[in-house]
């Protein structure tokens, strides 16, 4: 039997048409099989330990949402959890699985459609014979989807029709970044209509910080439904003592201290602040160097407008032992974002012993303790964002002192806190469906 083609379509008001006539079409012609599914779920007894899965679009990439649920898979299957995370695959890639054990699988696509504002990256639905297969052979208790996407609206149909507990693990602020990177009101009053409609489907609510917690009950979500389970960072992966004076030189020639951005290359992550504070920067410093450590659709505007103002490197996507080591050998974390809801980047720079400077808006500044472990200054204000960096850069006392606070702040986000946490969570939302004695 041939394979079936992947219908592949443009970022565009036709291409969303043909994406939901598609889906629409899918279901259709497996309605038969979710209905016999339906009546084995409706069966069969549940248990005190749920048995969860984590689902999303986009997940077969590198980005923080998912290398931290490949982690909290990793870390609750190494105590005994049955926890699985699934995917659609990218269409240029293999379906199937991740890991060695199974635990991570991507699933073959039905359709995908370009993601507006992001080259590269694609909102796709599963092909519904691999999904209802996956179900019929790991009955599953509690589905978390990690994106509000087409795979993520499979869920919200799948949860009651099989009595699946279902959680919507909301950790990126959608309408905030496509304010930003498009200019279209009508685009954007129809996403928020979709976001509020889609948290407000399912059990409960998921959100990394307390402002963003307050962002979605203004945005029209129960305040009994929303959650706050902040994440953990890998404490013993960053480190102090990975930090190497050659760690960055084969990325350019410096002698003088690296400032690091470090996260996905695009234009929400307050980018413009950057470079329009770099020239004073540079004034004051003129020996430092920009290290960009990150991908994403802004770099090569972002490398080019650099050139003109001197000093930077660019690493791009890095993995592995590298990455620790680039940003304990860095001086200080430059992260301007207003739209970020934790800051996995500004944790991962803290473990590492580099203290950040971060804006008034969004997590960071709930993880960054101002004048401690870092500076927390105004948001979109570039002047103030060159007079931060500058004071740590000028001050060696100062920054030694942050510097060492920063490594105690990381040690309060401990994995292990994080990953207990999240699993009492699974547990409390688990107990509530139990049929009571």
């Amino acid at each position: 039997m041939s394979e079936r083609r992947i219908l592949h379509l443009p970022a565009d008001f036709m291409g969303t048409v043909r994406l939901v006539t598609s889906i629409a079409c899918e279901f259709g012609r497996y309605l038969p099989k979710l209905w016999r599914l339906q009546r084995v779920y409706r069966r069969r007894p549940r248990s005190q330990e749920p048995v969860v899965v984590l689902m999303g679009d986009n997940m077969d990439a590198t980005h923080g949402i998912s290398v931290s649920s490949q982690r909290l898979v990793r870390d609750l299957r190494a105590q005994g959890k049955s926890i699985f995370m699934v995917g659609v695959s990218h269409s240029k890639n293999r379906p199937g699985a991740r890991t060695e054990d199974g635990s991570v699988h991507m699933l073959r696509p039905h359709v995908v459609q370009d993601l507006f504002g992001y080259p590269g990256q694609e909102l796709a639905f599963p092909a519904l014979d691999e999904v209802i297969a996956l179900l019929a052979r790991h009955p599953v208790d509690l589905i978390e989807i990690e994106s509000p996407g087409t795979f993520g609206l499979l869920v919200i149909v799948l949860g009651p029709l099989l009595g699946i507990s279902v959680i919507q693990n909301y950790r990126t602020d959608l309408v905030s970044y496509y304010r930003m990177l498009l200019q279209n009101p009508l685009f954007i009053g129809f996403l928020e209509w979709y976001t509020r409609s889609f948290l407000n489907c399912g059990d409960r609510v998921v959100v990394p910080s307390l402002a963003f917690r307050e962002d979605v009950i203004n945005f029209g979500i129960a305040r009994s439904k929303v959650v706050q389970l902040p994440r953990g960072v890998e404490l013993s992966r960053f480190h102090p003592d990975h930090a190497d004076r050659e760690a960055w030189k084969a990325y350019g020639p410096h002698d003088g201290p690296v400032v690091l951005f470090l996260g996905r290359v695009s234009k929400e992550k307050g980018l413009e602040v950057l470079i329009d504070a770099w020239p004073e920067i540079q004034r004051k410093h003129p020996t430092a160097i920009l290290g960009v450590v990150g991908d994403g659709p802004f770099r090569a505007e972002f490398e080019e407008r650099m050139k003109a103002l001197g000093r930077a490197m660019f690493a791009g996507m890095v993995t592995g032992d590298e990455l620790p080591k680039l940003v304990a050998s860095c001086s200080v974390l430059a992260f301007p974002s207003t739209t970020d809801t934790f800051g996995n980047a500004v944790l991962e720079a803290l473990a590492g012993g580099v203290p950040a400077v971060v804006t008034d808006k969004g997590g960071p500044c709930e993880i960054v303790q101002d004048g401690q472990s870092g500076l927390v200054i105004k948001g979109n204000d570039p002047a103030t964002l060159a007079w931060a960096i500058d004071r740590i850069l000028s001050q060696p006392p100062l920054h030694k002192r942050l510097s060492e606070c920063a490594r105690s702040r990381a040690e309060e986000y401990s994995p292990e806190r994080a990953t207990a946490r999240q699993w009492e969570f699974f547990l409390d939302v688990q107990s509530r469906r139990l049929p009571r004695s």
